[in-house]
């Protein structure tokens, strides 16, 4: 019996997703690991303070470089350092006493090697499910890819924040993509048809991308940030529904029910699911 293209879409995301998750919580695991047995993982070390709750939080940090000189940084502007010399460990005590802090520290930027290998499979995945006319097993090679990069990078956003609001923060998103994915689905209204309402989500986003451009360049209070977010996720809900729509009106077209149009729908929600993620985390981080 042939399957819809629903099923074909939700199995992909599903693994999508399942990989992210899997990957971030061995992370999460690993983190938790290194801070019982004092010794680094990913190149980072972690110290474990008590929420509001009294739950464990995690906090990472970079091992500090133990020879000497050390460089010593202070914020002296919005985006200025002064960087000292600190030739012994008296130099080191009288500027931290100046509210300088350690420039030089320890370890491998394994994180950073993490990012650019996802955003080089995200984009690669982008144009190969919808520009490119490729074999689906090549884009669902990339999208792998870039499920198991983003895994480690998720769950240093959650350790950065406090990774007990992390997994609230992704019971939401489960959620909120239950809900948004059987209203758009069961078509009670023609979300994909609405011209206005796919105008007003696009100027949405490009105000979004636009603020979170801003940031880069001028200091915005907390409030203002994290309201932004709020926005942000319920922008992104609003996605979902849409997406969701559009599967269900790509199914009455003829020869759409195929793999190369469930990796393409599925690679769309998962960017919808994962912008909704982010968001919340962001909300959750500047609530306080």
């Amino acid at each position: 019996m042939e399957t819809t293209l629903l099923f074909k879409t939700l199995l992909i995301l599903s693994f999508q997703l399942g990989i992210v998750l899997f990957v971030c919580f061995y992370c999460l695991n690993g983190a938790r690991k290194a801070y019982e047995n004092n010794t680094s993982f990913l190149g980072m070390l972690f110290r474990g303070s008590v929420n509001m709750k009294g739950q464990l939080d995690l906090i990472p940090y970079l091992k500090v470089k133990d020879t000497f000189p050390k460089q010593m940084s202070k914020k002296i502007g919005k985006d200025d350092y002064e960087t000292k010399q600190a030739d012994n460990q008296d130099e080191v005590i009288e500027l931290l006493r100046q509210n300088y802090f350690h420039a030089s520290t320890e370890g491998q930027p394994w994180m950073v090697y993490f990012f650019l290998i996802w955003i080089v499979a995200m984009f690669g995945t982008l144009f190969l499910v919808s520009v490119f006319d490729v074999s689906p097993l090549i884009g669902f090679l990339t999208f792998t890819i870039t499920s198991a990069s983003f895994g480690p990078l998720l769950a240093l956003v959650m350790l950065e924040m406090d990774e007990n609001d992390g997994y609230t923060a992704l019971k939401i998103v489960l959620v909120v993509t239950i809900l948004t994915g059987y209203i758009g689905y069961n078509d009670f209204y023609s979300f994909s048809e609405n011209t206005v309402f796919g105008a007003i989500l696009m100027v949405s986003l490009l105000g979004l991308l636009l603020f979170n451009l801003a940031r880069f360049f001028i200091d915005i209070g907390r409030r203002t940030t994290r309201m932004a977010a709020i926005f942000g996720a319920f922008l992104f809900s609003l996605f979902l529904l849409y997406d969701f729509n559009v599967i269900k009106k790509r199914e009455a077209i003829f020869d759409s029910n195929n793999w190369e149009t469930a990796l393409e729908m599925a690679f769309i929600l998962y960017l919808d699911v994962i912008n909704l993620l982010l968001e919340i985390l962001e909300a959750m981080s500047n609530s306080s």
